[in-house]
């Protein structure tokens, strides 16, 4: 009898920081979606160009949302109701979101597509109403396991895939460095938060999507950015200045005054030498203007 007891409050402690976990990852989950709901309000009133992909990204946050919101919502509900849809949904965009990622790097070789994809389609997520719980849980883990595990997988063959790609096209640009800086970092984040759910199951998808939604906006606002033209600005002078000149009993005031003004510069095609340069911009030096046809082509090979 004690042993039940001792059992059924062993369970019910679980439970409790079950539903406290669950309640943190949607907090942080919000606070993200809320914060970065300006760039999706850019390319729906125009400001950004808009892209197909762009849907895998807003179907990823959405419907990592609604599976959040009917996990809180879960815990107060006696009827079942689908636990597979949205965080299967949830987890595949933000898997497929990597996928364009690596293969746009690689410069949408077919291999690496033909890799990428048949570990995307390979990803499977399993899970099911617990009536104990009152919420969806992963059931029956030994049947499960592969799965989860295969997910684990197909995220670190990615991020290899993704690494290798940024070290192949090694370059002086800003937006190569950024490229590294997100495969490193949150891609791997991404993995890294995967590494509990190999273990205990299925929750923990709200890093994924957050690391490959973010890694998609940061990449797409410096794509779609005001990137196109240069700026020169002339040196700024004091305005209103006088030159007084003297000559015999006649003196002779001469008042000038400076506007400032912005000269831009557009890209085009053009020729510097005998050679025709495609990215070529006006007013660049020979190292400026190498980096800059590097960054240009390598928007250009990124954007999807």
């Amino acid at each position: 009898m004690r042993s039940e007891q001792q059992a059924e409050q062993y369970a019910l402690q679980i439970d409790g920081h079950f539903i406290k976990l669950m309640h943190t990852c949607a907090g942080v989950y919000i606070w993200e979606f809320v914060t970065t709901l300006d760039f999706e309000w850019e390319i729906y009133t125009g400001k950004r160009p808009w892209r197909w992909s762009f849907i895998v990204y807003v179907a990823a946050r959405v419907l990592a949302l609604i599976c959040f919101t009917l996990s809180l919502v879960g815990f107060n509900l006696t009827r079942q109701f689908n636990c597979n849809f949205t965080a299967w949904f949830a987890s595949s965009s933000a898997s497929f979101l990597l996928v364009l990622r690596g293969v746009a790097i690689w410069g949408r070789d077919s291999r690496i597509v033909v890799l990428t994809g048949l570990f995307w389609l390979a990803n499977l997520g399993q899970a099911a109403w617990s009536p104990a719980l009152r919420t969806c849980a992963i059931t029956r883990t030994d049947e499960y396991r592969w799965s989860i595990m295969i997910n684990f997988i197909q995220d670190f063959v990615l991020l290899v895939v993704m690494i290798f790609g940024v070290l192949h096209k090694r370059n002086a640009t800003h937006l190569w460095n950024m490229l590294y800086f997100q495969a490193l970092f949150w891609i791997l984040a991404a993995v890294m938060t995967e590494l509990p759910s190999v273990a205990m199951g299925f929750k923990n998808i709200n890093g994924e999507v957050i690391t490959s939604s973010r890694a998609y906006r940061d990449l797409f606002q410096y794509i779609t950015g005001d990137q196109d033209s240069y700026s020169t600005r002339r040196g700024r002078q004091p305005q209103g200045m006088q030159a007084v000149q003297r000559s015999g009993r006649d003196m002779r005031v001469t008042v000038t005054k400076t506007i400032e003004f912005d000269v831009e510069l557009r890209l085009g095609r053009g020729r510097r030498g005998d050679e025709e340069n495609d990215y070529y911009t006006p007013g660049l030096t020979e190292e400026e203007q190498q980096i800059r046809t590097l960054e240009l082509q390598m928007k250009q090979d990124l954007e999807i």
